[in-house]
């Protein structure tokens, strides 16, 4: 045992050495950040700003990132439903070309303008109107030469089969109608989830500042306790060796109150964060947290929250759009059979403006035909409504799993809120009597007929009711905030109403 300790012993020597000599290091390591002096508390510079809740939270829809991120993805949104909106506008063209080259002693010159216009109707009917206008020149040493031509032209394709009707051709305008009504479901929950956030954070924010309260007020209590203490020791009816479980405890109440105004700063950084505001800001609540029982029907809410949570409303939308999808999948499967019309009116002359003023008189060509296409053996076709059906049955199955789901979630969020109550009611009876049995133990120990073990127990007793009743209190004004989230009813709770007009 011994000649093993002296091998490893060895070792380490030999591996301290070999470190040394690679690198010069100290003992103990000093950060750069370190300054020479003592330690001083940094506090924010500027008087304090009182701030309540509901200013909280306004203040933070103006500034939070994330809201100013949605709203300006609204503006891509609305931009992109616009755009569905046009599908049945007409829309223009117009090409215009220049070409020249020279071939020996000849310079060529061809000019043309072709401007058009395209209209799709809800029927699936395409018209396309196109007006041609060209001008060719050529000049040689001795002479020259223009030609100009012109024409007008007119189209109407109509779909008889596959890709006609109007349910077919609307779907893609309903669809980005849907998926606005998505967009907008997709903002409230955005906006909701920041107001549930704030007002979480400003909670802990005031139940942290309350903290504070609570225990520079055990430390008042423990100090009552050393001063009593040291009247009886002065009174000869204690020993002075009983003055240190007081001193222990005071020390004791010291750190909380550190602790405690830790705390407070952290929550205080951390609501100063969700609101998008200068962290050296010094803000204090200035509100208090009080609570009162509130009624709550479960199938009233039940029926709230079936008509307001966006996330069962969008699955809603979903199933619609799943219709859209089948019904277009459906139609895609039909023969291709068009109709096509078309119209020309073809002019010539020496320039292209004069050929365009020639051609009222000149023949019109008329055509007319049908066009059939026929697939042959390709399963893909029908894959796309398979598709389409599987989706919408999903989606329905999904309906019914989510329906489920909201009815356990609102169930649970009423029974929180109700059993939230109830224990804040209970954890403040407890502290009430608490505050009793210590101010009635003072009385004996003054007396003599108690010990400091006795009044330090009731006072930790005392100190951990205070800190459950605020505890319970918060848990209770949470889930209040929690049970407006799963109704969807936050906006309307904080009066909130989005920046934001349906088309």
């Amino acid at each position: 045992m011994g000649r093993a300790a002296n091998h490893i012993a060895g070792l380490i020597a030999f591996g301290a050495a070999s470190w040394s000599g690679m690198v010069s290091a100290q003992m103990t390591p000093t950060p750069r950040y370190i300054q020479a002096g003592p330690t001083t508390a940094v506090s924010p510079p500027g008087p304090e700003i009182r701030l309540t809740l509901p200013e909280a939270v306004y203040l933070g829809l103006r500034r939070t990132p994330v809201i100013r991120s949605a709203y300006l993805q609204r503006v891509l949104d609305t931009y992109n439903l616009s755009v569905a909106e046009s599908a049945f506008s007409p829309k223009g063209g117009l090409v215009a070309t220049i070409d020249t080259d020279r071939t020996g002693t000849s310079r060529n010159g061809v000019g043309q303008l072709s401007p058009s216009v395209h209209l799709l109707t809800p029927l699936g009917t395409a018209i396309e109107f196109g007006w041609n206008v060209r001008q060719a020149g050529r000049r040689q040493r001795d002479n020259g030469l223009l030609i100009g031509d012109s024409s007008l032209t007119l189209s109407v394709i109509q779909p008889l089969l596959k890709g006609a009707g109007y349910e077919v051709n609307m779907a893609p305008l309903r669809e980005a109608r849907l998926q606005e009504r998505y967009n907008r479901l997709r903002l409230k929950t955005t906006v909701a989830d920041a107001i549930t956030g704030i007002a979480r954070a400003y909670h802990q924010f005031i139940q942290a500042r309350q903290q504070i309260v609570l225990a520079k007020g055990a430390l008042q209590r423990a100090r009552d306790l050393d001063g009593a203490n040291r009247a009886l020791i002065a009174a000869g009816r204690m020993a002075e060796i009983e003055l240190v479980q007081a001193q222990a405890t005071t020390a004791t109440q010291e750190l909380a109150v550190l602790q405690a105004e830790n705390a407070f700063d952290a929550a205080r950084l951390a609501l100063l964060s969700l609101l998008a505001i200068d962290p050296e800001t010094r803000i204090v609540p200035a509100d208090t947290l009080t609570a009162s029982p509130v009624r709550v029907d479960l199938k009233t809410v039940t029926a709230l929250a079936f008509d307001n949570r966006p996330d069962y409303l969008s699955q809603l939308i979903a199933i619609e759009s799943a219709r859209l999808g089948l019904a277009v999948a459906t139609n895609q499967q039909a023969w291709d059979l068009s109709l096509g019309i078309g119209v020309t009116t073809p002019g010539g002359g020496r320039t292209g403006w004069r050929a365009t003023e020639s051609l009222p008189t000149t023949k019109t060509d008329l055509r007319a035909g049908l066009q059939l296409t026929i697939p042959i053996n390709d399963p893909a076709i029908r894959q796309q409504e398979v598709r389409a059906t599987v989706g919408l049955r999903q989606s329905e199955v999904q309906l019914e799993q989510l329906r489920t789901e909201v009815d356990r979630q609102v169930r649970n969020g009423v029974r929180t809120v109700d059993t939230a109550w109830r224990q804040y009611r209970l954890s403040r009876q407890v502290r009430e009597l608490s505050e009793r049995t210590l101010a009635s133990e003072m009385v004996k120990l003054r007396a003599g007929r108690s010990n400091n073990f006795q009044v330090v127990s009731y006072q930790d007793q005392l100190r951990g009711a205070e800190n459950g009743e605020l505890t319970a209190l918060v848990a209770y004004l949470d889930a209040l905030i929690t049970l407006d989230q799963l109704l969807g009813t936050t906006l309307d709770t904080w009066s909130v109403q989005l920046n934001d007009a349906p088309p």
